[in-house]
């Protein structure tokens, strides 16, 4: 509007201007609450970042091929083929990452956190894939037991499963590193019997109560499974 003096007033924002900031609001809102409720997966993550990390070096290939949780789950699973050692050591892949899960049959003697030596060709086949310099994911290796309690003379090194479960993690991680796998890259990790066999990633992170562990527990068959030990190429450290 033109006032007298020839000048123009500001007469603000148009009446339509309300209403279309209103509905980016609204808009706004719902992709925000469609991003909370929605789960994001870390092993896709990973294998983008190693991806990206690959193709974006300043337009310079890469002296070190970096390799996917993909990849080092497609090397596992060659290695256990080759080694015809299926019975011993089975992969899986979750958004935790690859997991190597070795039946502590092969690994340990009943109570015993000395590795036996029918452990040390499967290991010995696998420690390339955990010492790859393209290989950028950390390693846990988790010991695992059944629900029976130490007793004897072990219950006075072992009071209890997580003390069990602990050593026969770091007995691996021992014997990966003086094979040369760089110790900062493993850590060594005792769940005692708080994770049968067969317990979801999901799972996992939210616990699993005793009636659930003991169910698991039930038979002879079940206690031997839940006796093991994993190693996990980590999507998320």
């Amino acid at each position: 509007m033109a006032t007298k003096k020839g000048r123009v007033e500001d007469e603000g924002l148009p009446e339509w201007f309300a209403t279309f900031a209103d509905m980016m609001t609204l808009l706004m809102t719902f992709f925000v609450l469609l991003f909370s409720m929605s789960t994001m997966d870390p092993v896709k993550v990973a294998d983008l970042a190693a991806s990206m990390e690959h193709n974006l070096k300043g337009g310079k290939k890469p002296k070190v091929k970096i390799k996917t949780q993909s990849q080092i789950k497609r090397d596992v699973q060659e290695v256990i083929q080759k080694m015809d050692m299926s019975e011993i050591a089975k992969v899986s892949h979750s958004p935790k990452g690859v997991s190597i899960t070795i039946d502590s049959r092969y690994a340990f003697g009943m109570g015993s956190a000395d590795l036996n030596s029918g452990i040390y060709p499967f290991l010995d086949a696998i420690i390339p894939i955990m010492s790859d310099r393209g290989n950028k994911f950390p390693i846990s290796v988790e010991g695992h037991t059944d629900n029976v309690l130490p007793t004897g003379a072990l219950a006075a090194r072992y009071p209890t499963n997580w003390e069990l479960s602990g050593a026969r993690a770091a007995a691996v991680v021992r014997y990966c590193i003086s094979k040369g796998v760089p110790g900062g890259r493993l850590r060594a990790v005792g769940f005692a019997d708080r994770l049968p066999a067969g317990t979801s990633w999901r799972q996992s992170r939210i616990g699993v109560n005793d009636e659930t562990v003991q169910a698991a527990n039930a038979t002879p068959e079940l206690q031997s499974q839940n006796r093991r030990v994993e190693i996990t190429f980590l999507a998320v450290g």
